[in-house]
């Protein structure tokens, strides 16, 4: 049995909406922390990027590891 090294695929709309709830939980909890706007946004939108182009990240790394 071979296993294949891609994993399973996600669905781009899965991936977007998840990284657009997991920013805006992020986001939330900076805000009340500190209600200073440019803080809870930059934290909310790093969380969704990263969310959305973790796999992206996640190739990068596998191929300067080979």
């Amino acid at each position: 049995m071979r296993l294949s090294r891609e994993g399973p695929r996600t669905d781009p709309l899965a991936r977007f909406l998840l990284g657009a709830g997991l920013g805006g939980v992020a986001g939330g909890i900076t805000y009340g922390i500190t209600q200073t706007p440019p803080w809870w946004w930059l934290v909310g939108l790093v969380v969704a990027a990263l969310v959305w182009l973790g796999k992206y990240a996640a190739d990068l790394a596998d191929v300067f590891t080979d």
